[in-house]
């Protein structure tokens, strides 16, 4: 007998769409994504008759959204005894419906002709235990009406905790934008690559040398960087999140960088020559080339297999480290594209773009001592999971 397997319950509300996929379609993705090979979809026609032998089945109705995550951890936990069954309640304690049932509990219930009726039958005549897995998330979309609100609950959560305010202020903007994106199947590398165009064409603007082309170039940053917070967003709500997408996410951020700045440079000295905002960007791109080859090699040491997770994983740990640890969490924040979109859209409006180059010097040669500072600790205490490839269904 199979450890786990996984029953898959389509009722009325499996045609609807949430984050491009129907339903059924997305939660059968999901607990494959979890590491359940073993799964079954089926109709509410009897639901058990056919279902899979395993030592725990993992029953979901596919109106049912949750993060792999979630299912990781509830299938972790098991049943313990004397329980024949385990409900998953949300996070405001209401049912979800998905459930772990023991082999005995499923006997009891291979007959039921729909999957309310064998969750009311286990609730009088089985042990049933309410559970909950937050700060996973799980929510239940009852309605076609439910699917914006649990949308943007999905994303927000899948966004990690931590983040500072400048980039919680540009998620205002790229949380709705990737909802219409996945409504229209627009992929996550194409998402990128977009934000990575406008990222040239603001270093282009900002060569332009005037103040209103500094202004189109800061709008043309701004939006690149809600682009590049877009992109994940669309990644991991569509379960389309891989390796390859996250190191093309890595390499464009990086390249951002200079093609703006080298814009910038370029722009000072059509109009100033050689002063000393040039001598301030050699010292930056030289600082920004050693973090570049720096946090690669440490992303590709701790987190080879799942990059994207690289970030959040650092963050947390860094929260719960020493005191230097702690301020790394702060300094990290400073030299994030999110903070740097802010700070050239402000030297925009003040027509003062040249002096990013000091900052930017400033900025990348402190980066680079705290990435010194921690880089031991990352390599110690950071501990990602691999990130299980997608299946094509």
């Amino acid at each position: 007998m199979i450890r786990v397997a996984a029953l898959i319950v389509r009722d009325s509300s499996a045609s609807i769409r949430f984050a491009g996929l129907d339903l059924a379609t997305r939660a059968e993705r999901a607990v494959r994504r979890a590491g359940i090979d073993r799964v079954q979809v089926v109709d509410d026609d009897r639901p058990f008759a056919e279902a899979p032998h395993a030592e725990v089945l993992l029953v979901l109705p596919s109106c049912a959204v949750f993060e792999p995550a979630a299912v990781r951890e509830l299938v972790q936990r098991g049943l313990r005894a004397p329980e024949d069954a385990a409900a998953v309640a949300d996070a405001n304690g209401f049912s979800t419906g998905v459930m772990l049932v023991s082999p005995d509990a499923v006997d009891r219930i291979r007959t039921v002709p729909r999957l309310r009726t064998g969750i009311k039958r286990l609730g009088i005549e089985a042990v049933v235990r309410v559970v909950r897995v937050a700060p996973k998330f799980i929510a239940r979309v009852r309605n076609v009406h439910d699917v914006a609100r649990v949308e943007a609950a999905y994303l927000r959560h899948t966004n990690g905790s931590g983040e500072g305010i400048f980039t919680r202020n540009i998620r205002r903007f790229s949380i709705p934008l990737s909802r219409h994106l996945l409504r229209l199947s627009v992929g996550p590398n194409a998402v990128t690559l977009a934000g990575f165009g406008l990222a040239v064409l603001a270093g282009l603007s900002f060569a332009a040398a005037s103040y209103w082309t500094g202004i189109l170039g800061a709008l043309f940053y701004w939006t690149s960087m809600v682009l590049d917070c877009s992109d994940g967003e669309v990644a991991r709500g569509s379960l389309a999140d891989c390796p390859f997408g996250a190191w093309l996410e890595t390499v464009t951020d990086y390249l951002s960088y200079f093609a703006v700045l080298g814009g910038i440079v370029w722009g000072d000295l059509r109009t100033e020559g050689v002063d000393h905002h040039t001598t301030a960007a050699m010292i930056g791109a030289a600082a920004t080339a050693a973090i570049v080859l720096a946090v690669g090699y440490l992303r590709a040491r701790v987190a080879g297999e799942n990059p994207g997770a690289f970030d959040d994983a650092l963050a947390d740990q860094l929260r719960h480290g020493t005191f230097t640890d702690r301020l790394a969490v702060w300094g990290r924040q400073l030299i994030k594209r999110a903070f740097v979109a802010h700070l050239i859209l402000f030297q925009a409006l003040i027509g003062f773009i040249p002096a990013l180059t000091d900052i930017w010097a400033v900025g990348a040669v402190a980066a680079l001592v705290v990435v010194a500072a921690v880089q031991t600790h990352i390599l110690r205490s950071v501990k990602v999971q691999p990130l299980r490839p997608a299946v094509s269904l």
